[in-house]
């Protein structure tokens, strides 16, 4: 009998830790798009700044720029995900 106990151990130890392992990769991604987000709209305030533009359109224009390549770089991460 306590080798089947063992065996069951076993197998939730192991389902336990490829959850964790999920739950890492996916918070993973969150931080890579909040950084990716993050430097290129401050990238586009600074050049938005040192030319002097009223309406900040190179700050806008670099925010949805990189949106785009955030969650491409999401998406390509879920769908062809690295072994």
């Amino acid at each position: 009998m306590p080798k089947k106990e063992s065996a069951h151990k076993s197998s939730s130890s192991k389902s336990k830790k490829k959850n964790s392992n999920i739950a890492l990769r996916y918070s993973g991604m969150a931080f890579q798009m909040a950084a990716i987000i993050g430097l290129i709209t401050f990238i586009g305030v600074k050049i938005n700044n040192h030319y002097g533009v009223e309406p900040p359109y190179i700050t806008a224009i670099f925010a949805l720029l990189s949106i785009f390549i955030a969650l491409y770089i999401t998406l390509k991460d879920l769908i062809f995900p690295k072994k």
